[in-house]
């Protein structure tokens, strides 16, 4: 039975109607960089170790991937932990940025430049200080522009009766980079036919246990 609800709960359910219509495209942003996607895969096969980061929201789907990464049995660190490994020569440095103009990510890139690693930009822009220092690009959606004079045509997924933002605090490349993490971890179980119950017995257990 449908429940009424009050002014609140209409507002939330509207929302959740919008979003649909705004992922509408969200394939084919895959399907236009499929050569981008088999070199990363390359990479991460290839790769000693995968050193991931990001910032705020951004961080939050590097953290994901991290650990999805870890699961598969990947050797995977996250840069902003306190118990870390050394970047070394040929290893695999995924970093996200919107804007592509974050000051702690670029410093990341250029060291993993310096130590003679790959770099690979999950990013809005092509044309950023972040895409300089990096060996692959990979464009999501939705990164707030931090810098004039850059043109990312399809930035905006919203539909044209969408009059407003969707998200508060530029939310847009947040949900695509965590969106992301997700189709490139089951692409990769698939490809790779991992059984699904890899990732429940490498999951950490929450039961609670009793002391006797």
């Amino acid at each position: 039975m449908k429940q009424k609800g009050g002014e609140f709960s209409g507002v939330v359910v509207e929302q959740s109607r919008i979003l649909p219509k705004y992922l509408g495209k969200y394939p084919s942003f895959f399907e236009k960089q499929m050569n981008e996607l088999d070199r990363l895969y390359e990479l991460m096969e290839g790769s000693r170790a995968i050193h991931l980061y990001g910032k705020g929201r951004s961080g939050n789907a590097a953290v994901s991937l991290a650990l999805r990464l870890k699961h598969f049995g990947y050797n995977v660190w996250f840069i902003g932990d306190v118990v870390k490994e050394r970047i070394r020569s040929g290893d695999l440095v995924i970093l996200f940025s919107g804007s592509g103009e974050t000051s702690e990510v670029i410093d990341v890139a250029k060291r993993a430049k310096r130590d003679k690693a790959n770099v690979v930009a999950i990013t809005s822009y092509r044309d950023s200080t972040l895409t300089e220092y990096s060996d692959l690009i990979f464009l999501l959606p939705g990164g707030l522009e931090k810098r004039k004079g850059w043109e990312y045509l399809e930035a905006q997924l919203a539909p044209e009766s969408v009059k407003e933002p969707l998200f508060y605090g530029g939310g847009e490349f947040e949900t695509m980079a965590y969106l992301f993490q997700e189709t490139l971890i089951s692409g990769i179980g698939k490809y790779k036919k991992i059984p699904s119950g890899v990732v429940a017995m490498e999951h950490e257990r929450d039961e609670i246990i009793e002391v006797k």
